[in-house]
């Protein structure tokens, strides 16, 4: 592996792997020089190749070796990321349907819990919906949500609210404060 391979080197070599299986071998070939910026941008990457729907159902298990490294490292990077990288995480294992992440996304929810206030108002919705979408019960993420979604209410659009809404109520996590501000 290239240890001295930098974030934009690696942000390249994701956007040119094309498939879920190229972005996990970009990670399995240089993942063990990987930051905190790196581990969310191959986060980021799976969830974008995910999202156009070019890999058969059952892909992840294929895959579940790989998948378990990049999970155990972003458990021990978890410290180290920050709001957006955090909600770029836990979308893209959303859209994964990423029954694995299920305790980490439980990490990164509290992780998230003392930085909240970093969150723009996308990210508490993002991080909500992929919570709500795996049925990952978070219920102190979601209190933390509701306190900064007040907080942050101007910036929330039509469907971000519509978004916020869905994931409270999918959870059974009431938000009235939120959700009458």
């Amino acid at each position: 592996p290239q240890s001295g391979t930098d974030t934009h080197q690696i942000r390249g070599l994701l956007a040119e792997a094309g498939s879920l299986r190229g972005v996990l071998g970009v990670h399995k070939e240089h993942g063990v020089s990987f930051d905190a910026k790196k581990v969310s941008a191959t986060w980021q990457w799976l969830g974008k190749v995910r999202s156009l729907g070019r890999e058969r159902a059952g892909f992840l298990r294929d895959e579940e070796p790989t998948l378990m490294t990049l999970l155990h490292l972003t458990v021990r990077l978890a410290p180290r990321l920050d709001g957006r990288d955090i909600s770029t995480i836990c979308r893209s294992m959303a859209l994964l349907g990423c029954e694995p992440a299920h305790a980490t996304m439980r990490l990164l929810g509290a992780e998230a819990i003392p930085r909240i206030s970093s969150f723009s108002a996308q990210s508490l919705v993002t991080t909500a919906w992929a919570f709500a979408t795996l049925g990952v019960r978070a219920p102190q993420l979601f209190d933390a949500i509701a306190r900064e979604g007040e907080q942050l209410i101007g910036g929330f659009n039509e469907q971000g609210l519509a978004n916020t809404a869905w994931a409270f109520a999918t959870l059974g996590t009431p938000a009235p404060q939120l959700f009458e501000a």
